[in-house]
């Protein structure tokens, strides 16, 4: 018996494995308990570094308790890949950026097969595909519908260079976390949904969550949904 251990000859072998029989396919099955685990889908941006195997070490170690423990566990994938970023890169490097995308997937999807994270691969997703984001487009026209989605002028952050609004997080300090030119104030038209008509509904189903989030996130979601009392205050005319 070869008393060195060859770590890639080993993993390939159980990875072969576990991808022929399906060993992370998960069905349906009332026999078991169900568990749904799911990390920040990443950036498709050509290669992972050492936060990406961080998180999705994290998460797999989760599933792989629960299904230690008995419980059905459905641990899918996908990439977040709609936006500005893939365009920004895709045009710096002179290519189309649906190929820019497309090709950071397969080289990161190989990646993390390497890495043996046990993923659903069939429940893969990718925002940039139409076969996902006309659920968004069907969503966002049931919210017009019935009035949750609207347009209204307001003051935002402007990124002059990349023409584009910033969240105050993506202006900190005043500067462009993509490009880090100046940010200004500008009116413009934006899309706005109306979650302040759920905001009672939001913040009262807090407290009865199945999973039973950490009081820190509890605090978090209460404090962006920020329903207000009110207060009745008198003047003096």
């Amino acid at each position: 018996m070869d008393e060195k251990y060859f770590a890639k000859k080993v993993e390939q072998k159980w990875q072969k494995k576990w991808v022929e029989s399906g060993a992370f396919e998960a069905e349906i099955d009332d026999t078991k308990p169900k568990f749904y685990q799911l990390e920040m889908l990443p950036y498709p941006s050509g290669n992972l570094h050492m936060g990406h195997v961080r998180n999705y070490t994290a998460g797999d170690v989760v599933a792989w308790y629960k299904r230690l423990k008995g419980f059905n566990v459905l641990h899918p994938i996908g990439w977040d890949s709609f936006g500005q970023p893939a365009e920004d890169a895709a045009i710096k490097r002179g290519v189309n950026p649906r190929e820019w995308t497309e090709n950071n997937i397969v080289a990161m999807r190989g990646q993390l097969e390497r890495l043996g994270l046990s993923f659903d691969w069939r429940r893969q997703m990718a925002a940039h595909r139409p076969e996902y984001y006309k659920f968004d487009q069907w969503f966002f026209l049931q919210m017009y519908e019935m009035g949750l989605a609207y347009k209204k002028a307001t003051q935002v952050n402007w990124c002059e260079h990349d023409q584009a609004t910033l969240s105050n997080e993506q202006a900190s300090g005043g500067l462009c976390w993509r490009c880090g030119n100046p940010v200004t104030k500008k009116n413009l038209e934006q899309w706005f949904l109306k979650t302040t008509a759920y905001a009672d509904e939001l913040v009262d189903g807090l407290d009865a969550i199945e999973a039973g989030w950490p009081p820190a996130v509890v605090k978090r979601q209460r404090d962006w949904i920020g329903r207000s009392e009110g207060a009745y205050v008198d003047f003096k005319v």
